[in-house]
């Protein structure tokens, strides 16, 4: 008899499966590895570039090509995807170009001698997020030619006279850190980097986290240097939240969302109109409908075959057609089964554009097993009479295709042997096989591991049939919340792990639906959760991976600014450990001037309570109570409420007209879609500023305004007041600076957010407020206050962190009072910062600078 494997070994076993990619004949790793690009989702200086070589010359003296796997997470995002420079300057670009044509995208590739170029054509429906592509350029020094190819295939050809050039530099992204110019970075992920130099490979970078030394290629031990990598693997260990949709204020019957497979939409009946979401594109766009819903405590299912969808109550009876191409909807039955509820059921077609199936489901007391099959000539519900039927009652499992069509896997649920509530419902943690081709539901003996605790489970499962692995939801009660897990299973193992982060948490067991669904235009998990009031969506990329899974990124470094990145946090924690030691010990140096002995604040950021926002550092509303509300708003409202406060804020902003807002906002949103759904959001948004007293969103004279009034604060509106109060800005006392600190001591202007329309009003306005900053360098009070000085610096700094004045005032500042070490920490700190940033040596020493 076999000993059982303990249940505390089996996620370290299945995290090693992961590791060495011997997961049933094949392996994941290559799906997981790959460098994702920070794009215009970030500032400059975030965005990301890898240096072949680190960024030193490869000799190639024969002819070459170079080959690379490339991803594009967001087809709007322009910039150079590769450069290739010669010893003697000349560079060949590599450019993606999103915008010339509505329906296809191109990579232009130029050569330096005599500018002519060539274009690879990617239709626009192609460039859907985690779908890989292989670029290949080749440099014929025979015939003095470049050739482009696009997986496998030759596209075409230039003329490339090159001459006696042998080492290149080959550059990814941002090629020079410090030019101004260059700040494009298109929305890629690149992968499986080759090198050929006479069709013999010469150098190969992975780039797989799941190996040892990831930045290393096979053969000559040549590394890369990567500047603020994302790693691929990443993005399948963390549940990305998509977008919500409102559909009511308060709790109505549930209507129900749908999925379609084929064209990766979602379907929502919101009772007045039918709001379909592109999951490909992230657009929306509504029907109108002529009369409202026939939607009762109902659920929503599409049928691809025939382009309809089907409403049907959860109580049987009453099912409703909606055609897509005549936009109506048809009540075919108008019966309700009030005492047959089935609740958590499980409902899906067979054969395609055939009979409408549902199996299980809770109701008055009682789950059951019973499979029903709607007779749309009879317009009635009829039951299956099943061969043989293993399963007990039960309701919300997790269900989905097996192996074969026709076959259906069923997993655990909430139930018992007789179905009777009053005898108590138990988790399940049974698997059976629905085969409508021999009309049986059977039990399927398979290796049984660890069971699950859970509240319920949710419909649909998805099969991996390639290693026999089965994903799906799971509502957990932990404590006093309640979480939705992703969770694998191995069927010839039994092994059950669980993918760690919990995407959703709620304090109460509110009644929602949850799905699952694989989309496989984009390659990735969907997660809909949904009660009749709101509609939440979740995207994990496949194959999703727990967060013990071992990664090397960390190990082995990943160039020498990801050791920085790691190494600054400590050097600030030493130094500010440092400094508070000897404040508290008396230890500083007590010859200096009074001012030296005041204890140095290094943390400036002010949160204003009580009706107020804050947009330095970030973006905060608090409420008046105290309540912080802004994270709390969906990314859509988010975004809005951001747009109209900008045109709303400063001397040349008057608000902005309800069609702009729908452009910027719903861009491929007709004007009547555009309307309604402008409507609805400002309705939420207004709802939401309710707790904020004397912040208002107003509609006047056609445009949409935010207003502050009753003492409500806005952190850069105290900015353009203290800029345009000359006397304020003359006076540089301690309540004066105060106010300053409070102001800009969390940094740059909405740190961390980023939109089309808002990148360069970011950009101005914190070049504007170090400007502002700077002129106290200049006024002689301020040099009287030591530690003003100091603070003043760390401001600055917290803009921009590189800022040569006011790195080389604070140190020249700590240094005349006496403080050596902490200048020489500060020092050290910045020259790891420009290294991260700029990824070359700052030119000037310690001493150097202090006497520039």
């Amino acid at each position: 008899m076999k000993t059982p494997v303990p249940e505390k070994f089996w996620l370290p076993i299945i995290s090693l499966l992961i590791i060495f990619g011997v997961s049933f004949g094949y392996s994941q790793t290559n799906d997981l590895a790959g460098i994702k690009f920070n794009s215009k989702n970030v500032s400059k200086h975030q965005k990301t570039s890898i240096f072949l070589n680190e960024g030193k010359p490869l000799e190639l003296s024969n002819s070459f090509y170079i080959s690379f796997d490339i991803s594009f997470w967001d087809f709007k995002r322009f910039g150079p995807i590769l450069r290739i420079e010669d010893e003697k300057g000349n560079e060949i670009r590599v450019v993606y170009v999103p915008f010339k044509n509505k329906d296809t995208s191109y990579i232009q590739i130029t050569e330096p001698f005599n500018k002519t170029s060539l274009e690879i054509k990617i239709p626009r429906n192609e460039l859907t997020r985690n779908r890989w592509f292989n670029f290949k350029l080749e440099i014929d020094r025979k015939d003095k030619i470049l050739r482009a190819y696009w997986n496998n295939n030759s596209i075409d050809k230039i003329n490339y006279p090159i001459k006696n050039q042998d080492q290149f530099k080959f550059v990814f992204g941002i090629k020079d850190l410090k030019d101004f110019s260059d700040y494009d970075v298109p929305a890629i992920a690149v992968k499986n980097i080759i090198i050929s130099e006479n069709d013999k490979i010469k150098y190969q970078w992975e780039l797989n986290p799941f190996k040892e030394n990831p930045l290393y290629d096979r053969f000559e031990n040549i590394k890369v240097t990567v500047v603020n990598p994302v790693w691929i693997y990443q993005d399948h260990q963390k549940w990305k939240h998509i977008t919500d949709f409102f559909i009511s204020d308060s709790l109505l019957n549930c209507l129900g969302v749908a999925f379609d497979s084929v064209n990766s939409r979602l379907f929502i009946d919101r009772k007045s109109d039918l709001l379909i979401y592109n999951l490909i594109s992230g657009k929306d766009s509504v029907i109108k409908y002529d009369s409202i819903s026939p939607g009762y405590w109902n659920e929503l299912f599409y049928d691809d075959s025939n382009q309809v969808l089907y409403s049907f109550m959860n109580g049987m009876g009453q099912v409703s057609v909606f055609d897509l191409r005549e936009k109506k909807w048809t009540v075919i039955d108008y019966s309700r089964n009030y005492s047959g509820h089935y609740f958590g059921s499980a409902k899906f077609i067979y054969p395609k554009g055939g009979n409408l199936y549902l199996l299980g489901g809770y109701g008055w007391y009682s789950v059951k097993n019973d499979l029903f099959k709607y007779n749309f000539y009879q317009k009635k519900w009829e039951k299956i009479n099943l061969k043989k039927n293993e399963m007990n009652p039960r309701t919300w499992f997790a269900f989905g295709k097996g192996f074969n069509e026709g076959e259906y896997l069923i997993y655990g649920g909430f139930g018992n042997k007789s179905g009777k509530q009053e005898e108590g419902f138990n988790n399940l943690n049974d698997f059976f096989l629905l085969n409508l081709n021999d009309s049986t539901i059977k039990k399927l003996k398979y290796p049984e591991g660890q069971k699950i605790n859970y509240v319920v489970l949710a419909n649909y499962l998805y099969l991996n049939k390639k290693d026999s692995t089965v994903y799906f939801l799971s509502k957990t009660d932990e404590g006093d919340y309640f979480n939705i897990y992703l969770n694998k299973m191995n069927l010839n193992t039994g092994a059950i792990s669980r993918i760690k982060d919990n995407f959703w948490s709620s304090r109460t067991d509110k009644w929602v639906y949850h799905y699952l669904h694989y989309n496989k235009s984009t390659n990735e998990f969907i997660s809909v959760i949904f009660d009749s009031a709101k509609v939440e969506l979740y995207s994990i990329s496949y194959p999703p991976i727990s967060e013990t899974a071992e990664v090397y990124t960390e190990n082995n470094d990943s160039g020498e600014n990801n050791f920085l990145v790691f190494l600054i946090p400590i050097f600030i924690l030493i130094a500010g450990t440092t400094i508070f030691v000897f404040l508290k010990k008396g230890k500083l140096n007590t010859g200096v001037s009074e001012a030296a002995n005041k204890e140095v604040s290094y943390n400036f950021i002010v949160r204003r309570n009580k009706n107020s926002v804050n947009l330095f550092g970030g973006l905060w509303i608090y409420d008046k109570d105290g309540n912080e509300i802004f994270q709390s708003l969906s990314p859509k409202l988010k975004e809005i409420f951001l747009l109209i406060l900008i045109r709303s804020l400063g001397n040349h902003h008057s608000g902005i007209t309800s069609e702009e807002l729908s452009s910027i906002i719903w861009p491929d949103s007709s004007p009547e879609s555009g309307k309604s759904n402008r409507g609805v959001a400002i309705n939420k948004l207004r709802k939401a500023l309710s707790s904020v007293e004397g912040i208002d969103l107003e509609f006047s004279e056609k445009l949409w305004i935010i207003r502050f009034s009753n003492g409500a604060s806005c952190d850069y509106l105290d900015y353009l007041k203290l800029k345009t109060n000359k006397q304020d800005i003359n006076e540089f006392k301690d309540e004066s600076f105060q106010t300053i600190s409070n102001i800009f001591g969390g940094g740059e202007f909405l740190k961390g957010i980023s939109y089309d329309w808002l990148d360069s009003i970011k950009f101005a306005i914190n070049n504007e407020a170090i400007t502002f900053l700077k002129q106290y360098f200049d006024d002689n009070e301020i040099f009287q206050d030591f530690d003003n000085r100091i603070k003043l610096c760390d401001i600055i700094l917290l803009f921009d962190s590189v800022d040569q004045e006011a790195i080389k005032l604070k140190i020249k500042t700590l240094s005349d009072i006496g403080r050596h070490h902490i200048a020489k920490n500060s020092f050290n700190l910045f020259i790891a910062e420009y290294k991260r940033l700029y990824d070359e040596q700052f030119p000037l020493s310690f001493e150097e600078l202090i006497k520039s």
